[in-house]
């Protein structure tokens, strides 16, 4: 039920109760106007619905304390995005989180400069970089992306009733071009890799090669998650924070051998409870292979790669990379395409002689 009450400043106040409770109220200059607004909202049940909600009281501030608690992801640049958010929508109730507050918070981030990875702080966290590039569309896109995955934990929480970080569109990203390495790229990068004054640079890359495994996922590796005899790593930090197995070829068996013990399998040098840090060995590596154009990740991309263009199925491929959804893998479909079309080429290209009129 509304009324609306004049004030001592000569302004009118319009508030919405229900069962004895305060819903909501806004203050207006009009008293036309805050009739109006008192008849939206009472026409409006489903907004009366978010009003009784536990997010008409509840600050994002406390859904992002309480998502953290339980996030168990891998993804380094997860925590600065939400304190972003946090820092600029903390104090909002949940229900005050609309489209416009969304796209104004994502239009202020995309003004910003782009931050990069720059090691890791003395307590092992990672520390972000400026750099002189504007942020990407893509980068937006993937702030926008932590915000809905906490609106939707609100939603299965009880706390929200709708996500509507949802209405807000994404913006538009350039196509990928996924890199993967040549037969003769690959070889001259593995060469220049044993030569690596780091010892297990070449282990690094083979792993990489051959499980098609995040850079995060191998250097976190423990002894104790591999068994040689079944041929399998399990990982249990992974970028989305499920578990998963890999599966290990001979190549990978071969080149972890030699160096077979306990702990870390590639500790830091400093601290050895960390991970190595590999962006000097590898870009040394890559010079000297003169290989160009390429970043550690593409190693994911070249596996992924390999496997469509010999014969995996798309569904295969994405169950090795530990890919959620079968729409990131279908990214590599055209190399399936291109196979074929080569393959029957060869095959059937001189068979049958052009018929002659």
């Amino acid at each position: 039920m509304a009324s609306i009450t004049k004030t001592p400043a000569g302004t009118y106040k319009a508030t919405i109760k229900k069962s004895g409770r305060v819903l909501k109220s806004k203050t207006f200059n009009r008293k036309t106007h805050a009739t109006a607004w008192a008849k939206r909202i009472e026409g409006d049940l489903q907004l009366i619905a978010a009003y009784e909600s536990p997010g008409a009281v509840m600050t994002f501030h406390d859904l992002a304390i309480e998502y953290m608690d339980q996030w168990n992801g891998q993804d380094s640049s997860f925590d600065y995005k939400v304190r972003y958010w946090q820092e600029l929508i903390g104090t909002l109730p949940l229900i005050e989180i609309d489209a416009k507050v969304i796209r104004d918070g994502l239009k202020k981030y995309a003004q910003g400069i782009a931050l990069r990875g720059d090691g890791v702080d003395a307590q092992g966290k990672p520390k972000l970089k400026e750099t002189n590039r504007p942020r990407s569309n893509a980068s937006v896109n993937r702030l926008k992306a932590t915000l809905s995955a906490m609106l939707q934990y609100g939603c299965r929480e009880g706390y929200l009733m709708t996500n509507t970080a949802r209405s807000v569109a994404n913006l538009t990203e350039p196509r990928a071009i996924e890199r993967w390495l040549s037969d003769d790229e690959r070889e001259r990068l593995l060469e220049a890799c044993k030569k690596s004054e780091w010892d297990k640079l070449y282990l690094l890359v083979v792993l990489a090669l051959t499980t098609g495994a995040r850079k995060s996922e191998l250097l976190n590796l423990q002894w104790s998650d591999i068994d040689m005899q079944c041929r399998t790593a399990r990982l249990y930090l992974t970028k989305n924070g499920d578990s998963r197995v890999l599966t290990l070829p001979s190549p990978a068996i071969e080149a972890l051998r030699p160096h077979r013990g306990v702990g870390p399998v590639f500790p830091g040098e400093k601290n050895p409870l960390n991970p190595y840090t590999i962006k000097k060995p590898w870009a040394k590596a890559l010079k000297q292979a003169g290989v160009e154009k390429f970043r550690f990740h593409d190693l994911r991309h070249s596996a992924a790669s390999y496997l469509v263009m010999n014969g995996a199925t798309l569904y295969e491929t994405g169950e090795i990379l530990g890919h959620r959804s079968v729409q990131t893998t279908k990214r590599y479909a055209h190399l399936s395409t291109q196979h074929k079309t080569s393959v029957t080429e060869r095959v059937f290209g001189d068979m049958i002689k052009p018929w002659k009129t």
